[in-house]
């Protein structure tokens, strides 16, 4: 006789009795029925809700993880920033909005406006009376008699004197949030990575010294310098849409997640209170580790991991960073000379690559994969960085410049090359929105060009950051812009039948509804999503077929 271990019968989460109604949420508490559910919920299961846990492991320390499947596109965490404020240096901002500062006419000069008590730069009366500001900063620095002394001297100006503001602001909580700063305070420093850096020796001089002498704050210098190591470990970069904000935050949970070059969610922020929404950009399994990305995905390997290592302090060994060709599209490579040679007989290695012997190690020799030509790694290093740096410097308030830099090293970086992803990203942007290259005003032949442009970027995209990703979403609408211009013009011209002209501006509903999938959680993206829905329902004379949801 064979015996089985008996199945576990679930409980009700508040009587314990048996129940077979499960959270929606989190799909890991029990309710025997909808009254205990809601008495649990108001119980405290709504801050437990989540279909993810922290766990930890030799191998990835500690590490966010999928408790029950979940959907594409779903928001997986919202979380508020435990503590938020500016970068190390920056243009003058307000402290209480964030937003970047312009100067006003005092006197015969410009400056900006100031607090009264401690000369801050910031918005208006309103900002300098609000709680972020008053109640804990502002309070210190006017009892120890500090006056801040930024002045407007031009509009590009970085003022390192920011550097103390997000430090100030963790320790403030030892009393007015001890939670949260114990919070904080566990969250990975890597300190050992960084005090003998350019960088916190700079800080010792001046954030320590600030918070010590100045304040007079009873922390070590250990301490500050590791909350400043904290931030610079864990911190989000907190941008608004219209470039008036840029800030640094910590969530804590959302500090939890690894990173991957090829990661399973985006974020998005929520909202004057910051607040982090987490998304899954495609199914992500039960039992899966739930990851983001730390850097730029336009990145090709060796930029990536060198912005890791220098600002995150550890090597990245994703399944990304450890493929030479990053899963095909050559973001990092560059032709063989040899084998492209344009006087060479033989044409059958036409297209060969470059590819690195050992991507873990930027200094390890690049060889083709075609034939014995090998370079080294500080050569290819040294070309990808003159070569950014040439594109950076370009003009790009339009296209000329971008596509005499695509034409001029046509032969030299493979067509998926990251400085040509980038390149052609500037483009796509250009081409129907900028004055001069409205899709009203550019020919068919530039029209082509920028549907070609999003159909190669399109192709990238799949490969990297797989799913309903941003990168996706703005590419796609993007395309059906101008697909639905170029239909328009073939069916005026005679090209196109009516119903031929009907299938394809079909086609753009259907990218469309995908861009609106990608992106209707962008707050700041629904006036521009509902305008383009309702333009191309007009064009479909509102048929059924055509109704898009927001």
């Amino acid at each position: 006789m064979e015996f089985y271990p008996k199945r576990e019968i679930p409980v009700c989460d508040v009587c314990q009795e048996p129940a077979n109604q499960t959270c929606g949420g989190c799909k890991l508490v029990y309710y025997c029925s909808k009254a205990h559910q809601k008495i649990g919920w108001r119980e405290g299961h709504k801050f437990n809700c989540r279909a993810f846990k922290v766990q930890y492991s030799d191998s990835f320390g500690r590490h966010m993880v999928a408790t029950r499947d979940i959907k594409q596109g779903e928001i997986i965490l919202k979380e508020k920033p435990a503590v938020i404020g500016p970068k190390i240096s920056c243009t003058p901002q307000c402290l209480t909005c964030g937003k970047k500062l312009s100067p006003m006419q005092v006197g015969n000069t410009l400056d900006f406006y100031k607090c009264s008590l401690c000369n801050w730069p910031m918005c208006d009366s309103v900002c300098e009376q609000s709680e972020v500001h008053s109640e804990q900063e502002c309070k210190i620095m006017t009892k120890r008699k500090y006056k801040c002394d930024i002045k407007y001297e031009r509009p590009d100006k970085l003022e390192a004197a920011y550097c103390v503001i997000a430090p100030l602001r963790v320790m403030l909580l030892k009393e007015t949030n001890p939670k949260q700063f114990e919070n904080v305070m566990n969250l990975e420093t890597h300190l050992e990575d960084r005090i003998n850096t350019p960088l916190y020796l700079v800080l010792k001089a001046n954030l320590v010294t600030f918070i010590v002498q100045v304040l007079e704050l009873p922390f070590t210098e250990e301490t500050i310098l590791k909350v400043a190591s904290i931030f610079d470990t864990n911190s989000f970069d907190v941008r608004s849409h219209d470039g008036c904000k840029r800030l640094r935050a910590i969530y804590v949970t959302a500090s939890m997640m690894n990173h991957n070059c090829r990661p399973n969610t985006r974020h998005i922020y929520l909202g004057d209170d910051h607040i982090l929404a987490l998304i899954a950009t495609v199914p992500i399994a039960k039992g899966e580790m739930i990851t983001a990305t730390y850097t730029n995905s336009l990145w090709g390997t060796l930029d990536r991991r060198r912005h890791l290592r220098t600002m995150k302090c550890f090597d990245c060994e994703c399944k990304r960073c450890a493929d030479p060709t990053e899963f095909g599209t050559y973001l990092g490579n560059i032709f063989c000379s040899l084998c492209n040679s344009p006087y060479k007989v033989d044409t059958t290695t036409r297209g060969a690559m470059l590819v690195s012997t050992n991507p873990f190690d930027e200094s390890a020799p690049w060889k083709c994969e075609k034939c014995s030509h090998i370079i080294q790694g500080r050569q290819m290093v040294w070309g990808n960085n003159a070569l950014k740096d040439e594109l950076n410097k370009l003009n790009k308030t339009g296209p000329t410049h971008l596509e005499e830099f695509l034409d001029k090293y046509k032969e030299t970086l493979h067509p998926t090359n990251h400085l040509v992803v980038q390149a052609k990203m500037g483009l796509m942007q250009i081409y129907g929105n900028y004055k001069g290259y409205t899709l009203a005003e550019m020919s068919d032949l530039l029209i082509k060009r920028k549907i070609d442009l999003c159909h190669e970027l399109l192709e990238v995209a799949d490969k990297i950051e797989p799913g309903w990703s941003r990168f996706r979403g703005t590419i796609l609408l993007e395309l059906q812009s101008a697909l639905v211009v170029q239909t328009k013009r073939e069916y005026e011209a005679g090209i196109l039948t009516k119903a031929g002209a009907q299938d394809q501006l079909m086609q753009s509903m259907d990218l469309l509804q995908e861009a609106v999938n990608i992106l209707r959680q962008e707050p700041h993206m629904k006036d521009t999503l509902q305008i383009k829905v309702k333009e191309l329902t007009t064009l479909l004379d509102s048929t059924s077929e055509s109704t898009v949801d927001l």
